[in-house]
């Protein structure tokens, strides 16, 4: 199991790009699809509530799955795989980065990649919205979240604390 479990985080670990939120669909595909550790659901709730801590949010999706899994060794295994193939990744990429950044074919790369970036939080939303917006008031709670950090440029954070409040005296 921790075999299976170091071996789905490396490979988030080592294809994911972009940071932290464009992990999470190799992350549902590795732990709800492939492994079936989680359910859908069960990962909602583990990325709002990572959402609620400071640090990255892989890192906080390795900690959790890997300790419901595996216990403490479960969550040291998920995280070192995780960040191995990055660590050593950013450091031979930095050195390259600095020093071939002037070429046309870097930056060519450079902007080829970045709307994926973009495409891969869509799926994630795609596929997360429909179980965390399903009924009129949660798709109220969702719009008036993303009106308010998107255009009235309110800090997210204080936006999730109005929303755990709400929820705290209006869904129990």
């Amino acid at each position: 199991m921790y075999m299976s479990l170091f071996m789905a985080f490396l490979r988030v670990g080592l294809f994911a790009y972009g940071g932290g939120p464009a992990m999470l669909p190799l992350i549902e595909k590795e732990v709800v699809e492939k492994y079936g550790w989680l359910t859908h659901e069960q990962l909602l709730d583990a990325i709002a509530m990572a959402n609620t801590l400071p640090g990255p949010i892989a890192t906080k999706m390795a900690l959790s799955i890997g300790l419901q899994v595996g216990g403490p060794f479960g969550a040291f295994t998920a995280i070192a795989a995780m960040l191995l193939p990055s660590s050593i990744m950013i450091i031979i990429f930095t050195v390259l980065y600095y020093k071939y950044k002037h070429l046309t074919s870097v930056q060519s790369i450079i902007r080829g990649v970045r709307p994926v970036v973009i495409a891969l939080l869509l799926v994630t939303v795609a596929h997360l919205a429909p179980r965390a917006v399903f009924s009129w008031d949660t798709f109220v709670i969702a719009l008036a979240a993303f009106v308010v950090v998107f255009f009235l440029k309110v800090h997210p954070i204080y936006t999730i604390a109005v929303a755990a409040i709400f929820g705290f005296w209006f869904y129990r």
